[in-house]
């Protein structure tokens, strides 16, 4: 059954007035539910340790950048199991791994012939170009199956290595529109392949922000009839297939929209999700080894995006042997710690009710509760909400349920008293039930 999503307009004094209401597809309650994802970049550019844009920004040529990083590349200690709880234990509820980056190389064991090395005599793949034997997408789907993730993959529209193309700015020129024809139909029977191999709950795509021109031309070969058409394409595989805004952006195409490394400022006109690094890179680059940002950053920008109806996607980058930084394990370690105690406020939840976020924190809700995000306790340790219920049933911080908060209602809201000390340093979730 279809979701509408309403605001509680009793519950509040003041409301976000420009809030549209908008429908929840049923392939997509599980995602619009579970709010936090992880992110995998990993691929052969993980091998050079300078981030996944390192053959565009030092402009390697694809001979070069095939023999001297690509053929290097061993991740044979890439753990999918421990990939996948690590995810678990921080709260997260699926996880999006780079099939195919921008430099073209194949994360799996890829029968289009189209995808080559620079010679045309390898296919360009973990399996076939350096004989590395483990399918790790497939360790990776079967890890997400067994532990209860959600799998998903990422694909990218250009391809710097491929040889109908050629690198050029940020984005790639077409050889010629003929060229352009085939490398859409070999990526296309990819993308099918991926979709019958390993069933993904998401398909996550990149690399399309050419302009829209029409007819397309060799600088910008990626319009909108092209995102159309791989839309309807990838439906007619499977119909319960989720795809983001970027089969083409910023042109009300796929299931949902997603800004890179920001929130939105309020609520959008549909769903949307954040994507967001750890350290400034997604791809590993040794430089921001030990530069994680601490775990209280997330925990906020977690609390800030479901309180404007958004999902949260959280990037790991692991090192190029497939291993992961300890400093970032110890950061994920600590975000879980918080989702265990205060993962309701998070999951199922929706939108704050109110038109101002309150100086000390963020407001989440859900069905009879209404949850305060107190990340800051006020001098006087006490927080207003402008709550017009008709009852309120029961004020507790999620901590510790059985213990009721004094508070005091009036006809604007409700002033709660905040325990003397701070439950969680980071972020303490006050609960407001109502009827």
């Amino acid at each position: 059954m279809n979701k509408l999503i309403f605001l509680a307009i009793t519950l509040c004094v003041s409301v976000f007035q420009s809030f549209a209401q908008y429908t929840i597809p049923p392939k997509m309650e599980w995602w619009y539910h579970d709010r936090f994802g992880m992110f995998i970049h990993f691929g052969s550019y993980s091998q050079h340790a300078k981030g996944e844009w390192v053959m565009q920004i030092e402009k390697w040529s694809k001979q070069d950048y095939q023999t001297k990083i690509t053929s290097h590349f061993n991740p044979s200690n890439f753990d999918a199991k421990a990939i996948v709880a690590a995810a678990k234990s921080t709260g997260m509820k699926y996880i999006v791994i780079t099939a195919k980056h921008h430099e073209g190389f194949c994360m799996w064991k890829t029968d289009v012939q189209g995808f080559k090395d620079y010679t045309g005599s390898r296919i360009f793949d973990l399996y076939h170009y350096l004989d590395f034997e483990r399918d790790i997408l497939m360790e990776l789907k079967q890890e997400c199956n067994a532990q209860g993730i959600k799998f998903c993959l990422y694909y990218s529209i250009l391809d710097w290595n491929h040889s109908s193309q050629t690198l050029k700015d940020y984005f790639s020129e077409m050889k010629s529109m003929e060229a352009k024809a085939e490398y859409v139909e070999q990526m296309k029977a990819q993308l099918r392949e991926l979709i019958t191999r390993y069933n993904p709950a998401v398909l996550w795509f990149d690399g399309d922000w050419c302009t829209n021109e029409t007819p397309a031309t060799l600088d910008n070969w990626w319009n909108k009839d092209d995102a159309i058409d791989l839309y309807n394409y990838l439906l007619s595989i499977d119909p319960n297939i989720i795809v983001n805004e970027r089969v083409k952006r910023e042109l009300g195409l796929g299931d949902f929209m997603c800004p890179e490394q920001k929130i939105p400022d309020a609520p959008l006109e549909r769903q949307w999700e954040t994507c967001q690094t750890m350290n400034g890179t997604w791809g590993y680059n040794a430089q921001s080894y030990n530069s994680y940002n601490p775990a209280h950053t997330f925990i906020h920008e977690l609390e800030l995006i479901v309180s404007r109806d958004g999902n949260y996607l959280l990037n790991i980058d692991p090192l190029a042997d497939g291993s992961l930084n300890p400093n970032m394990l110890k950061v994920l370690e600590e975000i879980g710690t918080w989702m265990q105690i205060y993962g309701e406020s998070i999951y199922g939840c929706t939108r704050s009710p109110f038109a101002e976020q309150p100086s000390w924190g963020v407001y989440t809700q859900k069905q009879g509760i209404l949850y305060a995000h107190v990340q800051s306790i006020p001098e006087t340790k006490k927080i207003f909400v402008p709550c017009n219920a008709k009852k309120i049933d029961s004020v507790y911080e999620l901590s510790d349920k059985k213990t009721t908060l004094k508070y005091t209602k009036t006809k604007e809201g409700i002033q709660i008293q905040l325990p003397n000390t701070q439950a969680h340093p980071c972020s303490s979730v006050i609960a407001i039930e109502f009827y």
